[in-house]
């Protein structure tokens, strides 16, 4: 059967039951069968990688591994758990199954940070990144990737997240600028020689309150760590200490970047302003006008 025959079969049998969640709009159901496709061939991609590429034949087993991973993806499963790839910032990022999946809402704060890199950093030839709740070092990884003059650390409380991001150092070439520790927060950075000294904190924490977490759609629920989503009672917990710590381990005119939630962004620009360790505050809004980076910088 000619490939695109079977593709047009395929995309009907997927198409109908296909749910995608609104924080994975990238997803379609044409990228997602390319993607399938190549994971069945062997070359685990991400759909936004897949839809570039040619589809390769298939041979009978590929066609019934295929099937297969239709059939899981239509009960639920996520695609970037079946094809084992999330893109972020252009990158394909390894996503082993039961991991958190990167989103692309947190480019946002990514883009923010590498733009002030570029911009306030652009002479400096070692430039200190920490990035707290770093995941399988979704941005500090992309800060790397594209700001070749910085050396990045990252720490999460969860060890399979921090086993990934050590495979995606080495999968992107990455190791030599990168460090990864699994650690609540700051912890890990105590005894290192960077307190005091970090250029730049970014951060992407968890931001949904407890019981709204329990609410989440299935395919979420049921698939990702909820040590990624929970913030306590209120989805706060991780900012206070994130905003009382930081000035800590920042120069002076070193800059904390952070991710907030839906609604959280007012609130919390009004308690970084209140701590006078901080200069002004920048809120930084998405497509949509809702503020979703904040980034305040270190004063003296």
């Amino acid at each position: 059967m000619e490939q695109i025959t079977l593709f047009k079969e395929l995309l009907e049998t997927l198409n109908p039951g296909l749910s995608i969640l609104p924080d994975k709009s990238e997803e379609t159901a044409e990228n997602t069968l390319c993607a399938l496709w190549h994971t069945a061939c062997g070359n685990r991609v991400s759909p936004i990688a897949a839809q570039k590429l040619k589809l390769p034949p298939l041979t009978a087993a590929q066609h019934s591994l295929l099937e297969d991973y239709i059939q899981k993806r239509l009960s639920g499963m996520p695609l970037a758990h079946l094809t084992e790839r999330q893109n972020f910032m252009g990158l394909d990022y390894i996503v082993n199954p039961g991991l958190y999946i990167p989103r692309k809402e947190t480019e946002l704060l990514a883009k923010t940070a590498i733009a002030s890199i570029n911009k306030d950093y652009a002479s400096d030839d070692n430039i200190q990144v920490i990035d707290l709740c770093t995941g399988i070092g979704t941005v500090a990884l992309a800060i790397a990737h594209y700001c070749k003059t910085t050396k990045v650390f990252g720490s999460d409380i969860y060890e399979p997240a921090i086993e990934a991001a050590k495979m995606n150092a080495k999968h992107f070439c990455l190791e030599q600028r990168s460090a990864f520790f699994n650690a609540d927060l700051f912890g890990p950075f105590e005894s290192l020689s960077i307190k005091g000294s970090t250029d730049f904190i970014v951060c992407a924490p968890p931001y949904i309150s407890s019981a709204k977490v329990k609410t989440m759609a299935p395919e979420i629920a049921q698939h990702e760590p909820p040590e990624a989503f929970n913030a306590g009672p209120f989805g706060l917990s991780i900012f206070s200490k994130l905003i009382s710590a930081a000035p800590e381990y920042l120069n002076v005119n070193g800059y904390l970047i952070f991710e907030c939630g839906l609604g959280q962004g007012d609130f919390l620009s009004k308690r970084i302003s209140a701590n006078i360790r901080y200069g002004s505050v920048e809120e930084i809004r998405d497509e949509n006008g809702n503020v979703r980076v904040l980034k305040a910088k270190k004063v003296a």
